[in-house]
């Protein structure tokens, strides 16, 4: 791990409460799709994002869910706004993708969590891998959703990968999953021992996924996600 100053290259609201921030190293960095960075606010304060594009691009892109309510993550976009630039922590996390892995991926995610599946699906597709990959996206509400056109575009361009979308409380006339985002997922597979799973998410909800998962007989050793470090 290594502070790397960041020009702000660009900041981009995508609704109410959504920012969509690309980040431009000063030096060259390397991480692992699904690791995340920890932006440096004052000497032992430090605030983390998954990071949403795969390495080896020249930027790094966030996907911040800020509001003025929400301090810990709009004192980060304050800050980006005024001083056009931040330290960084580079490369956190150890829920990164298993690319020797060839067991079928299931990557959970709930709502700006898409981001961490994000990086990891553009690393999918970047070095061909053709583990079958179920991606369960969770949102409380249909305008929560942000990317869905593009996770769309993944599962109808290439035969491994499969998009779930989760609407937590539904209009009336959504014909997809419903409900919370890991019961979906243990609705359609009753046995999970073949699988890689990544889960992204509230600690509370990780905290449940888990120990669900476990008892349809997912690996403990096969089961990624930074927030089981802290639950």
């Amino acid at each position: 791990m290594s502070i790397v100053t960041c020009k702000v290259s660009s900041i981009e609201k995508l609704n109410d409460f959504l920012y969509r921030i690309f980040l431009q190293p000063q030096q060259a960095v390397s991480y692992k799709a699904g690791q995340y960075v920890s932006v440096v606010m004052g000497e032992k304060d430090k605030r983390h994002f998954s990071i949403a594009n795969a390495p080896g691009g020249d930027l790094i892109e966030l996907h911040i869910g800020a509001t003025p309510e929400n301090g810990y993550a709009m004192q980060v976009i304050d800050k980006m706004q005024s001083d056009g630039q931040v330290e960084v922590e580079i490369a956190n996390g150890d829920a990164y993708l298993r690319e020797a892995s060839t067991r079928p991926i299931i990557l959970m995610a709930g709502g700006t969590g898409f981001s961490y599946v994000k990086s990891i699906l553009e690393e999918i597709v970047a070095k061909g891998l053709t583990n079958p990959v179920y991606l369960y996206w969770g949102v409380k509400e249909y305008s929560h959703f942000y990317f869905e056109d593009e996770a769309s575009s993944w599962a109808e361009a290439h035969q491994n990968i499969h998009f779930h979308p989760v609407i937590e409380l539904p209009e009336a006339e959504w014909q997809g999953h419903q409900g919370y985002v890991h019961q979906a997922v243990l609705n359609d597979f009753a046995d999970l021992s073949a699988f890689d799973i990544y889960v992204v998410g509230r600690f509370e909800m990780a905290k449940i996924a888990r120990e669900d998962f476990v008892k349809q007989n997912a690996s403990l050793d096969h089961l990624y996600g930074d927030a089981f470090a802290f639950i």
